[in-house]
């Protein structure tokens, strides 16, 4: 393929006029009309990119992000419960919802089976299927299965 890659989670782009942040913006807008299947599925979305996308991010931000999709992708917790949650906490992490620790690679740029570009265009057909893949597919990267 050509083109160029992202140095971050090794994604590929044809295009110099596609990448990550272009389409993490477009993801944001489709999540933030509050229409499904985006909508209810913001924090694992914004979950994989923020932890597929580590550098300059905050620990505490990685932290967070992990015990998300840990607890939606592994405990199998309600996604809206655990947003709520964490929205709750303030910055922390609630008490009730446990995780094992951020991997410690975890904050260092890496190749990933299936990034943001895998999920093409956001098509409503194909998203809930293809957000999963990608979140799963991030916390096994990180070394979680």
């Amino acid at each position: 393929m050509t083109g160029h890659g992202c140095d971050q989670c090794g994604a590929r782009y044809e295009s110099p006029d596609d990448g990550c942040r272009q389409r993490f913006e477009l993801l944001l807008a489709l999540d933030h009309s509050r229409q499904e299947p985006w909508g209810s599925r913001h924090g694992s979305a914004f979950a994989a990119f923020m932890l597929q996308h580590p550098v300059g991010r905050a620990r505490e931000v990685l932290e967070r992000c992990w015990l998300l999709l840990y607890r939606v992708w592994v405990a199998g917790d309600d996604p809206l419960a655990v947003t709520q949650a964490l929205r709750d906490a303030q910055g922390g992490a609630p008490p009730h919802l446990t995780a094992p620790p951020l991997p410690p690679g975890a904050v260092e740029p890496r190749s990933f089976p299936i990034t943001i570009a895998d999920l093409g265009d956001f098509e409503p057909r194909d998203y809930s299927r293809l957000l999963e893949a990608w979140c799963r597919a991030t916390l096994e990267a990180l070394g979680t299965s």
